[in-house]
């Protein structure tokens, strides 16, 4: 069967925005709005956006979320439900993508009663998170029921998509795919570093490193100022560009302000997506550490597929992540760059120091991580496997 129109559900996510989710889901959209001929995303609604949104053949339709923590088996699961139900009565729908959380599931549940693919991705195990950051008791009423609700919308799932294996604790299922995340080659690719942004932040070639995420109690944030501020003692010039938003922020920019380099680390803050790529053709190694430190980390040995590493590897950079199992099948020790433990700020100013005296080895990486984004760490390629499984 050919799959022409499709309805993805991503209730917890809103769109656009500048957050990883906003970016997993508007590239995926993007991508199987290319592959078929009509997506419907039903996604969160914030203040300022349309209720529904047309793009080309994509329709988006955005769902209020109420603010109270009872009402939103609502959100995540009947309003999906029903919007699902409307359109695959007024449209001829071949199949729902629904993004997994809490009490969601109302588009598999919908598909599923009315005889369509459905297909579950699962992006990470979320039944379990709650328990080990201490946010549910284990054995408690409530997560009981969320692994029974789990339990009931993974059965009625044609498909269930996972980026981890800890994602499938309870899962009981004959069709699992193992899938990444990716990077649109089109979107993110080689270019000239822009001038601007070498002369606003006074960058030099093959001395600026990049970071692009949340400041969030999970990303090694503080390792990469430690280890800058090791590396300019020797070489001024060294220069971290930081972009993004969070938690740990203020800490971060005091812990630079302590340690006397506030030259050398650059807090750039939110930056859109469409710029993101001109910020990464400015540096010249990328960086993507996990703190190991995180409970579900510790606990589960990572469960992410980050979508910042393809987005660097497609702009031909050399990278250096966090030594995870899964990490390492996307970096490739001395290949395409390098894993470290984090925590070890020694190890990371090593890497560092490899590719900053080596620059046709980063030249050599760099080529090699666009070819392998060109092939496989691509949107296009993933979905062509979720459409035609």
């Amino acid at each position: 069967m050919t799959i022409k129109t499709v309805i993805y559900v991503a209730i917890d996510v809103d769109f656009p925005g500048a957050h990883g989710g906003s970016t997993h889901v508007g590239e995926a959209v993007h991508s199987l709005a290319k592959l078929c001929q009509q997506v419907y995303l039903i996604c969160k609604w914030k203040k300022g956006q349309s209720l529904v949104e047309k793009q080309e053949n994509c329709t988006i339709i955005r769902v209020p979320r109420s603010s109270l923590a009872f009402l939103r088996v609502i959100n995540y699961c009947l309003f999906p439900f029903l919007v699902a139900c409307y359109l695959m009565i007024t449209k001829n729908i071949d199949m729902v993508y629904e993004r997994g959380r809490i009490f969601g599931g109302g588009g598999i549940l919908a598909g599923y009663m009315t005889g369509r693919k459905t297909v579950y991705e699962i992006i990470e195990p979320y039944t379990i998170i709650p328990v080990i950051v201490g946010d549910i008791k284990e054995n408690a009423l409530v997560w009981k029921a969320i692994k029974k609700w789990h339990s009931f919308i993974v059965n009625r799932a044609s498909l269930v998509t996972v980026t981890h294996k800890a994602s499938l604790a309870g899962i009981m299922h004959k069709r699992i795919l193992f899938i990444h995340t990716g990077a649109d080659p089109r979107k993110f690719r080689p270019e000239k570093a822009s001038s601007s942004l070498v002369k606003k932040y006074d960058l030099v070639k093959g001395k600026t490193l990049l970071y692009i995420g949340s400041f969030s109690p999970w990303h090694g944030c503080e390792y990469m100022i430690q280890a800058i501020a090791q590396l300019a003692k020797k070489d001024k010039k060294i220069k971290l560009m930081m972009i993004g938003e969070g938690q740990k922020l203020h800490a971060c920019i005091q812990l630079a302000k302590t340690l006397g380099i506030q030259e050398n680390v650059i807090f750039i803050g939110k930056v859109a997506l469409g710029k993101v790529p001109e910020y990464i053709n400015a540096s010249d190694i990328c960086l993507a550490l996990f703190d190991r430190k995180y409970a579900p980390f510790r606990k589960l040995g990572y469960y992410y597929s980050p979508i910042k590493i393809h987005e660097y590897k497609a702009c031909g950079k050399p990278v250096i992540a966090s030594d995870y199992p899964l990490l390492r099948e996307i970096i490739k020790e001395g290949i395409n760059g390098f894993v470290v433990d984090e925590t070890k700020v020694s190890e990371l100013v090593i890497a560092i120091k490899k590719l900053m005296r080596n620059p046709q080895v980063m030249q050599k990486m760099g080529k090699k991580n666009r070819e392998e984004v060109e092939k496989v760490y691509n949107w296009d390629y993933f979905n062509k496997k979720v459409l035609e499984s």
